[in-house]
């Protein structure tokens, strides 16, 4: 009875181990199961994505815009460098024509005079011309150009371009051979029927 008794009392513990460990593992096995959040983020409003893109186009339209302008800069600029060669160029050759070498080239030198002239210098060209021939004439001159050169000084608001021409030369005559002479003389060119002609000369002092 009594053996009986105590084997009756040790299966109850028995198998209140085995429900405890059982129920441990369940647990355990509902922790590891946890549920994972797989959610997506969360999208931006459409308020965001229309300011990105206005912001996006404003930037397209001011570089579109930056890059138009810079083509006209330099449209301008090439313009410009254009225009001043061709002054530059039409100044050279007509003040050089005012230095003809001798008498014998003075009829060239007072056509060529007369085409590249034009306002006040075109009404006193015919003039300067008989006069430079009568000097040369008179001294038995002869002239030779050892430099001639030319920059432009100013763009005028009429479109004229004022030019300086430096010029250096030797004259010779009855009394002395090759004095040289250097001077300086400012040509405003006026565009004239499709080309750069001489309006003014005048003498530079300083």
């Amino acid at each position: 009875m009594e053996g009986d008794a105590g084997t009756g009392r040790l299966t109850p513990h028995i198998e209140d181990v085995e429900e405890e460990s059982s129920a441990a593992a369940t647990e355990a096995d509902s922790a590891d199961e946890a549920p994972v959040d797989t959610r997506r983020p969360a999208r931006l409003g459409n308020g965001w994505a229309a300011s990105i893109c206005v912001v996006l186009i404003l930037l397209a339209a001011g570089a579109i815009a930056g890059g138009y302008f810079a083509l006209r800069a330099n449209e301008r600029a090439a313009d410009v460098a254009r225009s001043d060669e061709a002054a530059l160029q039409a100044a050279k050759d007509c003040v050089a024509a005012t230095q003809a070498p001798d008498t014998a080239a003075m009829t060239a030198a007072q056509s060529k005079i007369l085409e590249c002239s034009t306002g006040d210098f075109g009404v006193q060209a015919g003039l300067f011309g008989s006069v430079i021939a009568e000097a040369y004439s008179a001294a038995n001159a002869t002239v030779a150009v050892d430099d001639l050169r030319a920059a432009v000084e100013r763009h005028n608001e009429d479109g004229s371009i004022n030019v300086l021409v430096a010029v250096r030369v030797r004259i010779s005559n009855s009394e002395a051979a090759d004095q040289q002479v250097g001077y300086r003389l400012r040509a405003t060119m006026a565009w004239d029927e499709g080309q750069y002609r001489i309006a003014s000369l005048d003498q530079v002092n300083s």
